[in-house]
């Protein structure tokens, strides 16, 4: 109760109640309200408040969908050494990145996009290309790659190859393939 209060005290009820909405009424959620995941999801809905004016819904499903309990075990591994609030709401930024493309509104800064970019050059993956607006035919191009990709790969390969090393969000890729597709 005391957290929920300081919540309220420094954001108001209404932010409140969402972070109680996803932890009191999310799929399986029930178990996970502690100290740690109501500041992280309080992060979050500060982080993503456009998002959570324009859609709560898709906010409050994007949440359903994400795996909170084992995230909160992996933070806890980190506990004296980084604050769990902090660590677990990086990482549920970045299952919720990897859901949607755009959360926050911001985009990283061009001096964080090259620093990226050297690093995954040095390590033979794809440019980060954050923020970047591909022309029609990059992306009938790239929706053709993900197609033929997805081919290459056994059944059930193809979600996890492209959450894990594509570095292209779900519903980016299956937006650029149905374009491909419908191409021919």
């Amino acid at each position: 109760m005391v957290t929920i209060r300081r919540i309220i005290d420094r954001h108001g009820e209404a932010h409140a109640r969402m972070v109680l909405c996803i932890l009191a009424e999310g799929r399986g959620n029930q178990a996970l309200i502690d100290e740690v995941s109501l500041w992280a999801i309080s992060d979050l809905v500060l982080a993503c408040a456009d998002l959570v004016e324009a859609d709560a819904t898709a906010f409050l499903e994007m949440f359903d969908k994400m795996p909170i309990g084992p995230l909160m075990a992996i933070a806890n591994e980190l506990r004296s050494i980084v604050p769990q609030r902090h660590a677990l709401a990086g990482m549920l930024y970045l299952q919720a990145r990897r859901m949607r493309e755009s959360l926050t509104g911001r985009q990283a800064g061009p001096a964080a996009v090259r620093r990226a970019n050297e690093s995954e050059v040095e390590k033979g993956r794809p440019l980060f290309k954050h923020g970047a607006r591909l022309s029609a035919a990059e992306r009938l191009a790239l929706g053709r790659e993900l197609l033929a990709k997805k081919g290459e790969l056994p059944w059930g390969h193809f979600g996890p190859w492209l959450r894990e090393q594509s570095g292209i969000s779900e519903n980016t890729a299956h937006r650029y393939m149905r374009a491909a597709r419908a191409a021919g």
